[in-house]
């Protein structure tokens, strides 16, 4: 993806990036939590790469997309993306009222 990628690229390509590795439940295997953190650090490029690209766009682009500066670091976070999909929810709600 570059900088030139579409808005509605950009909104593909983030809720596909969000999928991060939830933390270990203590009842999970050893073997388990192991391939998860392995797959935390084979995915850490990828995620340190969008973060930079998004870091990139103007802060109207960012608004866009329903993003500020101040979110970036925390969107592969999955306690804030399921705290922004609850909001998106409601404010879709509002929005038909």
């Amino acid at each position: 993806m570059n900088l030139r990628s579409a808005r509605e690229e950009l909104a593909f390509s983030v809720p596909a990036a969000v999928s991060t590795v939830t933390p270990a439940a203590p009842s999970r295997g050893v073997l388990t939590r192991a391939a998860d953190a392995v797959r935390w650090f084979i995915d850490l490029p990828r995620r340190r790469a969008l973060v930079d690209e998004l870091s990139m766009l103007s802060d109207h682009e960012l608004a866009d997309i329903g993003l500020n500066r101040a979110e970036l670091d925390r969107v592969f976070d999955p306690d804030f993306t399921s705290a922004r999909a609850d909001y998106r929810r409601v404010a879709a709600c509002a929005a038909r009222l």
